[in-house]
């Protein structure tokens, strides 16, 4: 007889002690917040009229000013010509677009060194205006469009410039267009190209004038940032002034992402429905045998796994941005406030009034444990301070504390009181009508004679009729007639009565006019 050696895992069944891990904000920590601050760029615009000969003084005055942005209008900077863009780009980065072709036209933008640039808009060309278009990244996105438009008739200028805005990709981004628009503001034709820039949220910075012949020609709107500080100084090389102001641009506040914590319910977990569904999920015997231990391991944690997201699914809840008080990090407190959270879901869920009372009873007694464990954190923490200054500390957070918040909302006494004061205010605008006097009068020739009748039927003959107190059944239809032998007419008087304020309100309507009678009322 053989004997052959079976290997065999025996496997130790222990029962495993289960604890629940509990949450540790500690371990957080808080991302820091930016406060918004403000970006500024000191500007320079400039018609240079020619700048081949001038790139020495343009450096140099731009250096002078300490100038971090300088718009350039009528460069006359060829295609061909880099020696110039080389002058300028002293202390300064000069990119610029020239006229396709023929003499004068251009248009470039000197940027300090510090400032990262890339082109905003693709190179397009129109035939009523040239254009140079840069997005400054640092230290603030600020889009920039050097515009010179040659002298003349207005043409396709709104038009084009429309188009041109248009194509702008981010429309929410801070915007300055400057240049040398050849546009008089104060002449009808101007309305359209004021009404375009109004469109795209664009607002002109007012200036003096900006030509020696006392003329607005170099224009300035912004979006979505402040200007201050503009002067103009008269240059003998130009006959445009040279206009200098800040822009400032409000950073955007980076707030600190949400924190969120990951929870599964296992409580709800079955046992033997979890392993009916992962036996029901995992590969057949004969092809798990089959796989190498790596492989088979990854199946059978990839079963695990989803087995589990069906029936216990991950679900997220927002962690609350302030910390929580030390004496909540008791355990008893942690384990009563949990008892006593599953005690209210219960009782909202069914309204058993049983439920009720277990849930009022563990909130008294949370509340009482919550005393304690906030007793015994002060107690300890006075009696472990050795720094006077802490101490007092803690003596005045104790003994003043800070006030409670403003209530958010509107409280049932807020209200009342506020309908209490509005009815006060409406009932002392009434005075009492207590008295009533309605008067008919008439003048004619003989003499008229009166005659009323009342709501009760009851006919008098007198031309006024007296009430000492107004009651709410001397409310009605009162109607006077008065005639004479060259004919009559009547006037009806509508009495109604406000019982709550004895308000009178008395509408009459004159019926007619009869010859040279003349009828009036009062009361």
């Amino acid at each position: 007889m053989c004997f052959q050696h079976i290997s065999v895992i025996c496997g130790l069944h222990r029962r495993r002690k289960i604890t629940h891990r509990r949450q540790d904000h500690s371990n957080l920590r808080r991302l820091r917040q930016t406060t918004p601050t403000a970006a500024s760029f000191s500007v320079g615009l400039w018609n240079c009229q020619s700048a081949v000969n001038k790139a020495d003084f343009i450096a140099s005055y731009a250096n002078h000013l300490s100038l971090q942005l300088l718009a350039l209008t009528e460069t006359w900077i060829k295609p061909e010509n880099t020696a110039t863009p080389a002058a300028l780009s002293n202390n300064y980065s000069f990119s610029h677009t020239s006229r396709p072709s023929g003499r004068g036209g251009g248009t470039g933008l000197l940027i300090a060194n510090g400032l990262k640039h890339t082109p905003l808009l693709p190179t397009n060309t129109y035939t009523s205006f040239e254009y140079h278009a840069t997005l400054v990244n640092t230290p603030a996105k600020l889009g920039i469009i050097v515009i010179y438009r040659p002298p003349g008739q207005m043409g396709e200028f709104t038009n084009e410039l429309d188009m041109l805005l248009s194509s702008i990709p981010d429309q929410d981004c801070p915007m300055l267009i400057l240049g040398d628009m050849n546009i008089h503001l104060d002449s009808p034709c101007s309305t359209d190209f004021i009404s375009l820039m109004h469109s795209f949220d664009l607002e002109q910075v007012p200036s003096p004038p900006t030509h020696k012949a006392g003329k607005n020609l170099d224009l300035i709107f912004t979006r979505k940032c402040d200007t201050d500080s503009l002067t103009v100084t008269p240059l003998h090389l130009s006959d445009h002034y040279f206009i200098q102001l800040n822009v400032c641009i409000e950073k955007k506040t980076k707030t600190a992402p949400t924190m969120v914590s990951f929870r599964r319910n296992l409580r709800d977990l079955s046992a033997d429905q979890y392993s009916s569904l992962v036996t029901d999920n995992m590969p057949p015997p004969d092809s798990f045998s089959s796989l190498n231990v790596n492989d088979a391991t990854d199946a059978l944690c990839s079963t695990l796994s989803s087995c589990l997201d069906d029936l216990c699914p991950l679900t997220t809840r927002v962690m609350r941005s302030n910390k929580p008080q030390p004496w909540l990090k008791n355990d008893t407190v942690r384990e009563l406030r949990s008892r006593l959270r599953a005690a209210e879901r219960k009782w909202r869920e069914k309204r058993i009034h049983a439920d009720l009372q277990n849930y009022q009873l563990l909130l008294a007694s949370f509340s009482t444990c919550l005393t304690t464990a906030k007793a015994e954190f002060y107690h300890s923490k006075i009696n472990s301070l050795t720094d006077s200054r802490k101490l007092f500390a803690t003596f005045n957070t104790l003994l003043n504390p800070p006030p409670p918040p403003p209530a958010t909302c509107l409280t049932a006494e807020a209200l009342a009181s506020f309908f209490t004061g509005k009815v006060a205010a409406i009932s002392s605008q009434f005075t009492d009508a207590t008295e009533l006097v309605l008067s008919c009068s008439a003048h004619g020739n003989p003499s008229p004679q009166y005659s009323w009748r009342s709501p009760g039927n009851k006919n008098l003959t007198t031309s006024s009729i007296f009430f000492n107190s107004v009651q709410s059944e001397d409310q009605g239809q009162y109607i006077c007639t008065a005639y004479n032998d060259e004919g009559s007419d009547s006037v009806t008087v509508v009495v109604n009565v406000a019982v709550d304020y004895k308000l009178i309100i008395a509408v009459c309507a004159v019926v007619g006019m009869v010859g040279l009678l003349i009828l009036s009322w009062r009361y």
